[in-house]
């Protein structure tokens, strides 16, 4: 998909808010957080602006941190669809990268900080805290999970039927054509 055809499919034909968290982790587990815009902690966290992919937003989520971190992978996708807001949404958990320490002074005016992961999962809002361990979870899986309303949803398709994907593709490989 092109740029174009992700604003669309973000902004416009769903008609819900797509946001974005990062996970910073360091080398001994610890989660950055830092305060939102009501001073309660959370993962570092944008919207998707007009124009711009999840994986443009993480970046400068990611960089609003003033960490120097490349941007992982996404761990998990968390869709949102709560009584209280009438509006649906979709939240983008990515990889922020492990930080190895140094100053953490210029980071969120010098708000943010590191806590071990269950202090982390403890302090966050239950959305941010499933998602958070829905993150934590993907990564050691090396995999990337599903959320609805925090809750993990299980991808898994059990009794998958036999089938041949490349009709006689065996065949010709055994047969060198």
């Amino acid at each position: 998909m092109s740029r174009h055809d992700l604003s669309g499919f973000y902004g416009s034909q769903w008609k819900r808010p797509a946001n974005v968290a990062v996970v910073v982790r360091t080398v001994s587990g610890s989660i950055l957080l830092s305060p939102d815009a009501d001073g309660q902690a959370s993962l570092p966290a944008g919207m998707v602006k007009s124009g711009e992919d999840p994986r443009a937003t993480a970046s400068r989520v990611l960089q609003a941190t003033s960490l120097s971190l490349p941007l992982g992978r996404i761990l998990a996708i968390d869709y949102q669809q709560t009584p209280a807001s009438p509006a649906e949404a979709i939240t983008f958990i990515y990889d922020g990268g492990t930080y190895d320490g140094g100053s953490l002074a210029a980071v969120a005016g010098g708000q943010a900080e590191f806590l071990a992961a269950d202090l982390a999962l403890a302090g966050l809002g239950r959305p941010q805290s499933a998602q958070l361990k829905a993150a934590l979870d993907a990564h050691e899986l090396l995999s990337v999970l599903e959320l609805r309303d925090g809750q993990r949803i299980d991808t898994v398709q059990r009794d998958v039927p036999p089938r041949e994907l490349l009709p006689d593709f065996d065949a010709t490989i055994s047969s060198g054509s």
